[in-house]
């Protein structure tokens, strides 16, 4: 064999080994994420072998405390940028602290900014800009350690602060992946399943359950365009604090159940407050025409939190994913915001019945083989878009 020929064949078999190697990696990160995420795992079990620290970067509105994840152990091969949903503990949540340690332990490192307005279940325009620097922390980590471009991964209310962000000038080009999980295109359809009114696609009503604990943040943010005269400030207070005693916990979602946490924060409200408060928490009717005439008050207030003109400015790989059983957005919201990106846009939907909106969920045994197959796509979907190759054939 002629030099060149033996040069050109090691050439190819060189290339071959490496994408050998480089799948075989794929597949390894992707079991870790399956060993962890699954069903099958114990909802209080962190993976081993992870560090965490908090920084504080430097805003022109403040400080932003950001969490930041690592394996203590080999080499980081990606990065990840995980910005929460509306929820007083950010990334100090059990559920999201587990699973950014989870993503670190796949060999990524992962940063989560506390999104100041989302801590106080307070829908603002500010929030953007927590999670634009987290993101221009992420993007310069991973130019410095020479890994690929930055993954933007998001949860339900932070789906509008993701969009904005990589759809923005400055990150248009800066990311590598942009992940919606569980999130939503039409804001007032959003708040209205939130209160307890039905679900539908394509025309079509859809049988899907709702949390009922979930009602104290949305008059958290509609308070202030309800036709009253009273200072808003200590209503949203003890909303707040009923959000934070009762969220995340099951066995409160029965009225009886969860009434005497109410009552008990009601007394601390001046008389004329007490029953906005109990109808704000779900206990008395009339939730679903107090958001009506919000809405209507509002205006345009809320237009910034519309994800949908923003769509087609996203330059980088989507993946829109979503519970199938989420009780708190339902899945019909993710069909939405993919069908917004462009029929050119590389993009993926996975709709799936082995995650709720806060967690695993067991699928019916005669759906369980198709469950696992939706599952391990999803699951080599979030390997590959922190390493560039969401969308890649």
């Amino acid at each position: 064999m002629a030099r060149s020929a033996r040069v050109a064949w090691t050439a190819r078999a060189f290339a071959a080994m490496l994408a050998r190697m480089r799948a075989h990696e794929r597949h390894r990160k992707a079991a870790v994420l399956a060993r962890w995420l699954g069903p099958w795992a114990a909802e209080n079990a962190t993976p081993p072998g992870i560090r965490c620290e908090t920084i504080e970067l430097r805003t022109a509105t403040g400080p932003v405390a950001l969490r930041r994840y690592e394996p203590t152990s080999g080499r980081a091969s990606g990065v990840y940028v995980v910005v929460q949903g509306l929820h007083y503990a950010g990334p100090a949540d059990p559920r999201l602290d587990r699973f950014c340690r989870v993503l670190a332990a796949a060999g990524l490192v992962v940063f989560a900014p506390f999104v100041r307005p989302y801590l106080e279940l307070t829908l603002a325009p500010e929030a953007e800009l927590d999670v634009a620097a987290a993101v221009a922390h992420a993007v310069g980590f991973a130019s410095e350690r020479g890994l690929p471009r930055p993954a933007l991964f998001t949860l339900s209310f932070g789906t509008p602060l993701a969009v904005r962000v990589a759809a923005s000038a400055e990150h248009a080009t800066s990311l590598g992946a942009l992940v919606l999980f569980g999130g939503f295109a039409d804001f007032t359809t959003t708040l209205r399943f939130i209160l307890g009114r039905r679900a539908f696609r394509d025309e079509r009503e859809l049988t899907l359950r709702h949390d009922p604990l979930n009602a104290p943040a949305a008059f958290v943010n509609l308070v202030r365009h309800l036709p009253r005269e009273r200072e808003p400030a200590p209503l949203e207070r003890a909303w707040l604090e009923m959000a934070r005693r009762t969220w995340g916990r099951l066995e409160l979602r029965p009225r009886a159940r969860r009434e005497p946490i109410a009552d008990a924060l009601a007394v601390t409200l001046e008389p004329e407050d007490r029953e906005l408060f109990r109808v704000g928490c779900g206990l008395a009717p009339g939730g679903p025409a107090l958001l009506e005439v919000a809405l209507a008050r509002a205006g345009d207030h809320f237009a910034f939190i519309d994800p949908r003109p923003h769509l087609p400015r996203v330059r980088a790989p989507v993946l829109v994913a979503h519970g199938r059983d989420d009780d708190v957005i339902p899945y019909p919201q993710s069909c939405a915001l993919f069908a917004l990106l462009g029929k050119t846009h590389p993009k993926k939907l996975a709709l799936t019945g082995l995650f709720g909106h806060t967690g695993a969920m067991l699928p019916a045994p005669s759906a369980a083989l198709a469950e696992l197959d939706l599952a391990r796509e999803l699951l080599y979907a979030l390997v590959d878009a922190a390493h560039e190759r969401l969308g890649v054939a």
